[in-house]
């Protein structure tokens, strides 16, 4: 070990960083912390160390410079020593964690992603604490499951928020949620089901991305749905939709008739200048290779006269 750390001794920081890099956070601090204060000041500059709570090490020398936590067990009270998260990836929930769960202790945290491991018994102390600005430095966040909040006043806002990433929601989630992030740039979500927006339309005036997943639309696809969310974000410059459809000689002849939401775009996104149609086909048994590869450029050569000058436009046929 002295050899190795007299070879990199006599190296540059920069190239010494990069090696460190190799080295879990564990295996760092116990192999080189506390050489000498130079070996000091190159971990403590370090971005990249993450901490998993199934190494199931005391090495509490690390906690304070590790940027990015992992969450997949119990870790009681030992969310206070992290003092510098910038990003907690959260498998598991219990209440204690719950109760640790503040800006307070997270301060910096920047970027929260919650799998659906969590217990939906947690989440909605969870969703209050991320839709209510406790963290105000938070700007990205995935959630992977989302219920709405009983009344709109169960949440107040987060103004820090600008990427959110969701999984099935309804169509009162996505009011909620355009009244909670009112800074929101990027949305995406999954919408299994044909849920129409029953209240008044809110005008969100910030959000400029938006990718919807439509896979589980039922036939025949109904737009007047999306009308109404797309109303919502008069200033959407990127818009990403993804269907699918079963494909048979009437479905052929409806899209080649289909104006692919031209109509419905033109009409209320006047900022919009890229648009992409993800479209999903399942083939039947006696549909060939060649035959779907023609009935993708049909597809395709129709979606391009349609869009033709329009946008930056593409139909993604698979």
């Amino acid at each position: 070990m002295t050899n190795t750390v007299f070879l990199l001794e006599n190296l540059p920081n920069e190239l010494i960083i990069e090696l460190l890099k190799y080295f879990k956070a564990q295996e760092l601090f116990q192999s080189f912390y506390n050489l000498n204060i130079r070996f000091n000041s190159l971990i403590q500059s370090l971005t990249h160390l993450i901490y998993s709570t199934k190494q199931n090490d005391n090495h509490i020398l690390s906690y304070p410079y590790i940027r990015t936590l992992i969450i997949d067990t119990k870790i009681q009270d030992q969310l206070r020593y992290f003092t510098n998260i910038r990003r907690l990836i959260l498998d598991y929930a219990t209440d204690d964690f719950i109760l640790q769960f503040n800006g307070n202790i997270l301060p910096n945290l920047e970027y929260l992603s919650i799998y659906h491991k969590i217990h939906p018994f947690y989440m909605p102390d969870l969703r209050m604490k991320i839709f209510s600005n406790t963290f105000p430095n938070l700007k990205y966040c995935y959630i992977s499951r989302m219920r709405p909040p009983c009344t709109i006043q169960d949440w107040t806002q987060s103004f820090s928020l600008r990427f959110l990433k969701l999984n099935d929601i309804n169509s009162f989630i996505y009011i909620s949620i355009l009244q909670a992030c009112p800074n929101l740039y990027f949305l995406k979500f999954k919408l299994p089901i044909k849920s129409k927006i029953q209240s008044n339309i809110i005008k969100h005036m910030n959000l400029k991305r938006l990718i919807i997943n439509m896979n589980y639309d039922d036939w025949p696809w109904d737009d007047t749905i999306l009308e109404d969310y797309l109303l919502c974000v008069p200033n959407l410059e990127h818009f990403r939709i993804s269907r699918s459809i079963t494909i048979d000689e009437n479905t052929i002849h409806y899209l080649q008739c289909y104006d692919w939401l031209l109509g419905i775009i033109s009409s209320h996104l006047f900022s919009l200048y890229q648009f992409k149609f993800d479209l999903c086909v399942n083939r039947f048994n006696q549909l060939n290779e060649l035959d779907f590869q023609d009935i993708c450029y049909r597809l395709k050569t129709k979606f391009n006269t349609v869009y033709h000058g329009r946008y930056e436009s593409r139909l993604v046929v698979f």
